[in-house]
């Protein structure tokens, strides 16, 4: 496949069930869309940036917003969600696209440039980060115009990805690392609840300076600011992110019920002796022996 074009995919609306209109809510003098856009074109090896909205109405405003940021757009289906993402690509001729959801305004710029580096190299059904998980906020994937249609055969929800992730030996798939001090899963950076909004827009008001914000300096700021960094911990995620995330991180171990009790399991599955699972944890949590 010679030639292969990526996109940028922005999945928003205004109806969110949570917090409707979120997505055109100001921190630091732009929308939290801006935000999105503005990273979304920080990505190297592009072809094109878009918000993939529903035909609800509600969402023109969006769309306007859209159009003054100079980012294109496409209004597909409400509840289908998959057949929207695959329009889009056929519409802009389209072999693959970074999606993002409009609730990571500090999604990783630098991974986002790798997967589109690794499939324009190497065709790839899906391309993701597996040293960290979605939930946090932090990261986006790419994802196939052939595999979203196969996707659409089974599924056609909000979670584009878990049918790949559920079925990895149907598909191309790659993970790459990201650098340890990006792996960070104790922040949640991503938007879901009012207090997630009023965490970030702290991080917003302390360091943007009208240019996408460095992870790397976020995580920096938090670890100096840790009553901002505790403000949305308490804040639980969605059935289909746990499923996502559990289906692509790589634990070193696992507690399971087996029966009527627990059992430990380490990365390979192998049963671990409750014992040599304490001794382990002294090594990798020192301040335990204190």
């Amino acid at each position: 496949m010679a030639n292969k074009k990526v996109i940028g995919a922005i999945t928003a609306r205004m109806s969110s069930t949570r917090l409707p209109g979120k997505v055109l809510l100001k921190m630091a003098g732009k929308s939290i869309f801006a935000h999105h856009v503005e990273r979304m074109k920080a990505v190297q090896g592009l072809d094109g940036v878009f918000l993939a909205t529903s035909n609800d109405p509600k969402n023109k405003p969006l769309i306007e917003e859209a159009e003054s940021l100079g980012c294109g757009w496409f209004a597909g289906a409400e509840q289908d969600i998959v057949d929207r993402h695959i329009q889009l690509c056929e519409r802009e001729g389209a072999d693959a696209f970074i999606r993002v959801t409009c609730d990571s305004p500090i999604f990783d710029i630098d991974s986002a440039s790798r997967f589109v580096e690794e499939f324009k190299k190497n065709y790839q059904d899906l391309v993701y980060v597996s040293n960290m998980t979605m939930i946090q906020g932090t990261l986006s994937e790419l994802l196939s115009l052939d595999a979203m249609r196969e996707v659409h055969k089974h599924y056609r929800g909000a979670a584009i990805s878990l049918y790949i992730k559920e079925h990895l030996e149907e598909f191309k798939s790659r993970g790459i690392e990201i650098d340890i001090d990006l792996c960070r899963p104790e922040y949640r950076l991503t938007i879901d609840e009012k207090i997630d909004i009023d965490m970030i827009t702290k991080i917003y008001e302390a360091l943007y300076k009208g240019r996408p914000l460095d992870l790397r300096e976020v995580y920096t700021w938090l670890d100096d600011n840790p009553d901002v960094a505790r403000m949305n911990m308490q804040v639980g995620i969605k059935g289909c992110e746990q499923q996502s995330a559990n289906l692509t991180e790589k634990p070193l171990y696992s507690i399971v019920q087996s029966g009527k009790k627990h059992i430990i399991l380490d990365e390979q599955k192998r049963l671990v002796e409750p014992r040599d699972f304490i001794a382990k944890l002294g090594g990798l949590f020192p301040e335990l022996k204190r």
